[in-house]
């Protein structure tokens, strides 16, 4: 293996997502602290990492960052196949954990801490259901077992409402008896298919579990698997707790099935589970300048504050550009800088349960992929394309934008020398042609009520 040389200074890699879980996982000690080119001998599927240089050659320093920028390891590779490498993974002083602290301890000594007797994981993706716990119980108590709850959280989204319901819901649900402990582990997004159950499987094991009750994927012996897969016998249709179920519930007051939670967990549900009407919600207008995409947008925020129990925010372009975005010029980089800072602003009002309403231009379909995508994490999305023509929007040019852009004084301007991404995956399309404000407002705010994402007035 060649050594690395002061030319060749350490990669850094900032990840995200499902490789910051994977990291997470190795580090901790619930899997071998080390990156594979593809699943291991085991068939399990292993860590792997792609990383943008694909000429990197052994011997070189990989620094694993998180979104923060600490260090969380480094990792000298070892092998290569293309972008991707393989190699021992060495914590650095950055990596720490800061959710969870009173679950989260390490797989080492939590199985020390465990009583004598058998100890049965149990594992479920969705918030469990009550019946699932209570049969997980009643069958550990007839065997002398202790149960292990194992919550698997993404790790990198500590503060999204959504993603930490289950390990709320499983802290409410847990008994005081100390043969029963929440485990909350950081997990990617691994499918429930054999290999996935394995894997599984072996971080219960390293948790000190001898046993994996799960009510999804197959069953499996302990030859086939680090420890032995059961399924719980519990019906189909009881397995987890139906989204459609919980929004009747919280909105229209029926009433939760016994099977489905017990007293304290609802309690948890109904804090933190919200139907579409009751959560975050970004509304972006995209359409070309002149388009009446402000108007419509500020005419909206005024209507949504005079109907919405939620805080209301209007991101309208030219005045983020003076506020957050200053300095940005109009090329191509800096309007995809533009919509992305407005994007962030949009997924904090989202995740804070309140409603953006944001009208750049957003002329790129990849940004706008990108801003549905980190707000979507968080609430819901709606795309409103305002689909005046090109003619139209010309032939109003309040600024003489157009008439500059013509003349080539303007380069890269949207509809003229630059393009504008038809989207696509709209969802509500509006023309502002010989209409007026109130007509358009309406048009949008009728169709985000039958979205279900407004209550109807």
């Amino acid at each position: 293996m060649s050594e690395q040389t002061d030319s060749e200074p350490a990669l850094q890699i900032t990840l995200h997502g499902d490789d910051l879980s994977w990291l997470h996982l190795m580090l901790e000690g619930a899997l071998p602290a080390a990156y594979a080119l593809s699943s291991g001998t085991t068939g399990l599927p292993a860590p792997t990492l792609t990383v943008p240089d694909g000429s990197l050659t052994p011997g070189r320093q990989v620094d694993l960052l998180d979104p923060e920028g600490a260090t969380l390891a480094t990792l000298v590779v070892e092998a290569t196949d293309g972008p991707n490498i393989a190699g021992q993974v060495t914590p650095r002083s950055g990596f720490s954990i800061v959710d969870h602290l009173r679950y989260r301890s390490s797989p080492r000594d939590t199985a020390d801490a465990w009583p004598n007797g058998p100890v049965w994981a149990l594992w479920v993706d969705a918030p469990a259901p009550f019946v699932v716990r209570q049969t997980a119980r009643a069958a550990a108590r007839a065997a002398g077992a202790s149960i292990a709850e194992i919550v698997p959280i993404p790790t990198g989204r500590e503060t999204s409402r959504i993603a930490n319901l289950p390990a709320r819901l499983a802290v409410a649900a847990s008994t005081r008896d100390p043969q029963d402990r929440v485990v909350v582990v950081p997990w990617p997004d691994v499918p429930w298919d054999e290999q996935g159950v394995c894997l599984r499987a072996r971080v219960a094991a390293a948790y000190g579990a001898t046993e994996l009750l799960t009510v999804a994927g197959p069953e499996l012996d302990s030859t086939a698997s680090e420890i032995a897969v059961r399924h719980l016998d519990v019906p189909a249709d009881q397995r987890a707790i139906p989204d459609a179920l919980l929004d009747a519930w919280v909105s229209d007051g029926q009433t939760l099935p016994a099977w489905a939670a017990e007293q304290s967990v609802a309690a948890e549900l109904l804090v933190l589970h919200r139907p579409a009407h009751l959560s975050g919600l970004t509304v972006l207008l995209s359409g070309l300048s002149g388009s009446g995409k402000s108007t419509v947008a500020r005419a909206l925020a005024v209507r949504l504050v005079e109907h919405e129990s939620r805080s209301v925010s209007l991101l309208d372009g030219d005045v983020v550009r003076h506020h957050l975005s200053k300095g940005l010029g109009f090329s191509r980089p800096d309007r995809i800088t533009n919509v992305l800072r407005i994007g962030f602003v949009a997924s904090e009002i989202t995740k804070a349960g309140g409603v953006a309403v944001c009208c750049p231009i957003a002329p790129y379909d990849e940004t706008r992929r990108h801003v549905r995508a980190m707000i979507e994490e968080h609430g819901t999305f709606v795309l409103v394309h305002v689909a005046t023509p090109l003619e139209e929007c010309e032939r109003r040019d309040r600024k003489g934008l157009y008439a500059k852009a013509r003349r080539g004084e303007i380069p890269e301007f949207t509809g003229i020398s630059d393009p504008y991404d038809i989207p696509t995956d709209a969802e509500i399309v509006v023309d502002t042609t010989g209409r007026t404000i109130d007509a358009c407002v309406d048009d949008v705010y009728n169709a985000l009520v039958r979205l279900g994402v407004l209550a109807a007035a």
